[in-house]
């Protein structure tokens, strides 16, 4: 199973959003959101950052943290959605950019969708 983790500043908007969209989604996929700041509600670490295979962040920013903070070796698994820090967590507008992105970052057909 694939392990995706979204990561944002505060892990209270995108990536909480990005996560919940990502499970709607599709199927065997395991996921998971931290934010880059102290005060986060789950902030990111070693482990969760260890145990990804995809970390999907949403602006370069994020990235450089993840990469600063937890060395190149990580680096080859991030992918940058560029996602600016304008939404609420579930916005519909924040929900359709994210399904686009997500499809496009992940490789996600439309058959892989789980029906409601």
């Amino acid at each position: 199973m694939k392990k995706i983790l979204m990561v944002c500043t505060g892990n209270k908007d995108r990536s909480p959003t990005a996560a919940m969209v990502l499970a709607e989604m599709c199927a065997p996929m395991w996921v998971t959101s931290a934010g880059t700041e102290p005060w986060a509600k789950n902030q990111v670490n070693l482990e969760l950052v260890e145990e990804a295979d995809v970390i999907c962040v949403m602006e370069e920013a994020h990235r450089r943290f993840i990469v600063e903070r937890f060395g190149d070796a990580h680096a080859e698994k991030i992918v940058v959605l560029e996602v600016a820090d304008n939404y609420i967590c579930w916005e519909d507008e924040l929900v359709q950019i994210l399904k686009r992105k997500l499809r496009d970052a992940l490789g996600i057909s439309n058959q892989q969708r789980r029906e409601p």
